[in-house]
């Protein structure tokens, strides 16, 4: 132990005697674990953490499959799943949307909330941190009303007060009663803020409604049950549906999936690509540091000799040099936390919503752990080489001698180390060039309607009297529109049920009146999007065919539709749409939706901007009257400046109605595409700092082997050769280099590309643009990397070179 504390204050002497050599290894070691420990975290919360509820692994969420695409699940077929099914402990029912928050001392505000059945928080294990949960019954028809708030929104609204159980809140107009406050962190699902009981009744529960999915399914597996199983039976369950309702449940599946996988599908790929990518920058960082030790080594030969030849014995050479390199790795180490601290703030605030539980990501003891393993790896990573090297001089022989020895081995492996630098950055320039080049393909692509100068914003009218009838709700929402109408600057308004690519679809059979009625196995499936008229005009979304909704359609009592052009190829191809009557199952209480074609639009990608749009029917506010309706206002100026005005017309008509997502269009259309952004700017970043990484290598060797080829150059040029050709010789051995380790990366990239796959958009892994890019991009830097130091070689003064050594 005393001989290890020599070596460290020793290790501490000698890198304080070489400050410089010391600020590029921990700089370069900072940036290195930094990104790593940074990443980490961010697997490590999104990927790693379990769920915060008790027995987590065995919570799934159970879906409905409707052509081959998971989906949510029908009213009446949850109600078969729960009561006829084994496999669960439990089933509950959870619908997310906004809900206003009114009578609670303060401001009206749409939060988002969720409505669940009764048994939601004991099918999750959660308890909550002040008063209760929901009791079995309480969402049966008739029973009184009651709501459990989220922590964070009774801290803001209600200061954290104990006393606020039992107080009275409205919520959509209606009186809910306060039984109990979560804990801290439980927002489960989509970031709730409160939720308040479903109660099955009316509609709900009518059979034409089977048809309509829109409950999300979550359950906790009986003991003993794994998933697999508790598919198998409800995929044998949704056959007795099929055979049982035809008419609703043709071609309709399930799938059970576990939630924590559920939770992180989507972005599980991006974050272990981002784990990958920042772990070959590190691998990079080492080399470089060992291409640092090599070249130290050499200054250090004498040193090392006089301790071999007074009775150290080479283990002991190699003990003292990795400890060197240990105190390196430990003070990188703790640069890098320091980066990787201040790099989460960064990746929280520029990270995509979609990304779950990104705001929880902090520098934690399991960070801490991480890094401090990173350190140990690193040390040996970059150090154990060089020590070994070192170690190996030879006591027969003069210093001199010594040096002039080790150099050829040590030159190989220098060498070595830089086509291996070059290899992995071109990975990670190859996975950066394909990612850009999605990204640009994306951005390319149409949406199908113009987002600039576009003001939106959500409304839902309370479910109080005054909004009892559909009647009332279309008056509310005419009225509305012709008061924003009115204000200057602004050029059209209009209202839909859910924007373009807000994430809420409405799916649902549609067939032509003046055909036969189609079997189950034959029905056609098409979106529903409920507008006022105007709609298209404020989106910009081209007529292709036929005319545009009106005010004055169905009011005799024929009403009119317009389909996309996805709709009219689709179903009727090679036939004019126009003139057909659609009907439409699905049903909001005003009868079955649906009417004659009277126009057909352009396709909107409404699902998503890298999805393929699908067949879509539009159909007037009276047809279904929701209350929830989101304004669509397109303005001659900048649209947000617009927001005070739009909103007072709002209070002017029901001051106690809140404005919820006050944004623009462009704002909604660049979070469609804010994970691959994030992505390929990370991934950018990355490739970015090893290609700096891997000049800075590539400069290192060349300059390193000047100076050791001094001698020998002299001689050359007193030979006769010219400055142009000692510039050639020494440019083109290192050029070499580059093309044997751009040679190696390409394979390693291609191999490696596979895994992107997934995650680009109209773009092959095998791009070839990306990869010539690439080595043009990497014999350009290697030219501009060893051209100084092969220049400086020119300049050797043959005589003095001659005296060298």
């Amino acid at each position: 132990m005393d001989t290890l504390s020599q070596d460290f204050w020793l290790a501490l002497r000698k890198l304080r005697k070489s400050p410089g050599f010391t600020l590029i290894a921990v700089l370069t070691l900072a940036l290195g674990m930094g990104a790593n420990s940074a990443i980490f975290s961010v697997v490590d919360t999104v990927l790693l953490r379990p769920l915060p509820m008790p027995e987590a692994e065995r919570l799934v969420h159970v879906y409905s499959v409707l052509r081959g695409r998971n989906g949510d699940t029908s009213v009446l077929d949850f109600r078969d799943m729960r009561e006829k099914s084994r496999s669960f402990k439990e089933l509950a029912a959870a619908d997310s949307t906004d809900l206003s928050l009114t009578g609670a001392g303060g401001e009206p505000e749409r939060l988002q909330g969720t409505t669940v059945s009764a048994e939601f928080f004991q099918v999750l294990g959660t308890s909550p941190l002040v008063g209760r949960t929901f009791l079995p019954g309480e969402n049966a028809p008739g029973h009184s009303r009651v709501v459990v708030l989220g922590h964070a929104l009774w801290q803001r609204r209600f200061g954290g007060d104990p006393a606020v159980l039992g107080r009275s809140v409205e919520v959509d107009g209606i009186p809910y009663t306060v039984v109990g406050v979560m804990r801290p962190g439980f927002d489960f699902p989509s970031r709730s803020q409160l939720w308040i009981p479903v109660t099955w009744e009316g509609d709900l529960i009518a059979p034409f409604n089977r048809g309509a999915h829109w409950l999300e399914v979550y359950g906790r597996l009986a003991p003993g049950v794994t998933v697999e199983q508790a598919q198998a039976e409800l995929v044998a369950l949704a056959r007795e549906l099929e055979a049982q309702y035809p008419q609703t449940n043709t071609d309709c599946g399930a799938a059970v999936v576990a939630l924590q996988k559920d939770l992180v599908g989507e972005v599980e790929p991006a974050l272990l690509l981002l784990l990958g990518a920042v772990g070959l920058v590190l691998l990079i960082a080492c080399a470089n540091l060992s291409n640092l030790l090599l070249a130290r080594a050499v200054s250090r030969e004498g040193e090392i000799s006089v301790r071999l030849a007074l009775g150290a014995t080479p283990g002991r050479i190699v003990r003292q040099l990795l400890v060197e390199s240990l105190v390196l790795a430990l003070i990188g180490g703790a640069a890098g936390l320091l980066v990787a601290s201040w790099s989460l703030d960064v990746l929280v605030a520029l990270g995509p919503k979609d990304i779950p539980r990104l705001e929880q990501v902090t520098i934690n003891g399991k960070v801490l752990v991480f890094s401090a393993g990173l350190s140990l790896f690193t040390a040996l990573l970059f150090g154990l080489f060089p020590a070994l090297q070192a170690a190996r001089a030879e006591l027969g022989h003069s210093l001199r001698e010594v040096g002039r020895s080790s150099t050829g081995v040590r030159h190989r492996a220098r060498n070595v180390l830089v086509v291996s630098e070059t290899a992995l950055a071109v990975v990670l320039l190859v996975a950066a060039g394909l990612l850009l080049k999605s990204f640009m393909r994306l951005q390319q692509v149409d949406p199908g309607f113009r987002s600039e100068h576009v003001l939106t914003m959500d409304l839902s009218l309370p479910e109080r009297e005054a909004y009892a009838l559909s009647a009332s709700r279309e008056n509310f929402y005419d009225s509305l529109l012709d008061r924003v109408r009115s204000l200057p600057g602004v050029q059209a308004v209009a209202a839909t049920y859910h924007l373009p690519l807000a994430g809420w679809n409405m799916s649902t059979s549609m067939w032509d009146m003046s055909r036969p009625k189609p079997t189950p196995e034959q029905r056609q499936y098409a979106q529903v999007r409920i507008i006022t008229p105007g709609f298209f005009e404020v989106l910009r979304i081209p007529l292709k065919r036929g005319r545009l909704l009106t005010s004055q359609d169905g009011e005799q009592g024929q009403w009119s539709v317009v389909i996309s052009e996805e709709a009219a190829r689709r179903y009727w191809p090679g036939e004019d749409p126009l003139g057909r009557t659609v009907r439409l199952s699905m049903n909001f209480g005003n009868g079955d939706m649906g009417g004659q074609v009277v126009g057909v639009v352009g396709n909107v990608r409404h699902q998503g901007i890298a999805k393929e749009p699908l067949p879509e029917v539009y159909v007037l506010h009276p047809q279904g009257s929701p209350n929830d309706m989101s304004l669509v206002v397109r303005t001659g100026g900048e649209a947000l400046a617009l927001a005070p005005s739009v909103r007072a017309e709002v209070r002017a008509l029901d001051k106690h109605l809140p404005v919820a997502h006050v944004r623009t269009l462009e704002n909604i259309l660049g979070e469609a595409v804010a994970q691959p952004r994030f992505l390929m700017a990370l991934v950018g970043t990355f490739a970015g700092l090893a290609l700096v990484l891997a000049a800075m290598g590539l400069y290192g060797v060349v300059s390193f082997a000047v100076s050791q080829r001094t001698r020998e150059l002299g001689i050359r040029m007193a030979l006769g050769a010219d400055a142009r050709s000692v510039l050639r010789l020494v440019i083109g051995q290192y050029l070499q280099l580059t093309a044997m380790g751009v040679a190696l990366g390409l394979v390693l990239a291609f191999v490696a590309s596979r895994l992107l796959a997934g995650l680009l958009y109209s773009v092959q892994a095998a791009d070839p643009w990306a990869y010539a890019g690439v080595t043009v991009l990497l014999v350009g830097v290697a030219l501009v990397a060893s051209f100084l130091p092969a220049y400086r070689a020119t300049r050797i003064d043959p005589v003095i070179a001659l005296r060298h050594d």
